[in-house]
């Protein structure tokens, strides 16, 4: 396992998870791209010299939300890379500044944010994060899927259950992609999930500094474990009834379900 692409710089895909994008109790869609917006506006007609830059980060930084998990670092450097509002990345970097490396300005020492590796470095390959890519352009969905590695494998395991064959990120990408997307994006826009609070995906603020990894006791609600409560955990779904967790189900189901559908000539499981 490993990839060798840019994961946070992949084409028309970007991802600034690491600077904490989504690090605030609203990590909305509309929450991030307002936080996003307001940095990349302040800092635009800031003079590229560490002494403007480090006062402009600090009064960024003060006028901040507070941050979901407080461990977890939030840059007042990242920002909007194009006017579309599509890619993010750092505003201090030397290929966005025009020259100087002003990174040292943010809650991270330039050293630090040069020599990072991403878990999803490690644990992706380069075709699952070839489609990734491919199916997520959006920057703001595209974060949220590529660092949450078990939320890819967990859905092509679904998909290799329906099909009762190996499903291969080449062959999604060749002939189900729309699909594929979908269900990726699902990690932006799955209804029915609490829009804002203490959950983040697989993770939940209980009062701590650190993120705590959460777990779903399906047999508590009443319910037999089934394969989707993983992607169930991962969308942020946190049932606490037998049919808010088959709704949550249905959802992943659903969107399995269209991929399934494309590729079914393929082979698809009728058992």
């Amino acid at each position: 396992m490993g990839v060798s692409l840019h994961l946070c710089q992949a084409g028309p895909a970007s991802c600034g998870a690491c600077c904490g994008q989504y690090n605030f109790a609203d990590h909305s869609r509309e929450a991030v791209t307002s936080e996003l917006r307001r940095h990349t506006r302040a800092l635009a007609e800031v003079p590229r010299t560490r002494e403007a830059f480090a006062e402009a980060a600090r009064a960024l930084k003060a006028a901040a939300p507070s941050p979901l998990f407080p461990l977890v670092r939030t840059c007042p450097l990242l920002g909007f890379l194009d006017a579309a509002e599509t890619r993010v990345g750092c505003l201090a970097h030397p290929l966005v500044t025009g020259g100087p490396d002003l990174r040292d300005c943010g809650v991270y020492t330039a050293d630090t944010c040069e020599t990072f590796t991403c878990p999803s470095f490690i644990w992706l390959d380069d075709g699952l994060a070839g489609l990734v890519r491919d199916a997520c352009a959006d920057g703001y969905v595209y974060g949220l899927v590529v660092t949450d590695v078990e939320y890819v494998r967990g859905a092509l395991d679904l998909l290799t259950r329906a099909l009762c064959r190996p499903v291969t990120a080449e062959e999604l990408r060749q002939k189900a992609l729309p699909e594929m997307a979908a269900l990726l994006r699902l990690k932006a826009d799955a209804p029915g999930r609490p829009a804002a609070g203490r959950v983040f995906g697989r993770f939940e603020h209980t009062g701590g500094e650190e993120p705590v990894l959460r777990t779903l006791d399906a047999r508590a609600l009443g319910c037999a474990p089934a394969p989707e409560d993983t992607l169930v955990l991962c969308l942020g779904y946190a049932p606490d009834s037998s049919e808010a967790l088959e709704a949550a189900r249905a959802v992943v189901r659903g969107a399995v379900s269209s991929v399934v559908a494309v590729l079914e000539g393929e082979g698809t499981c009728r058992a």
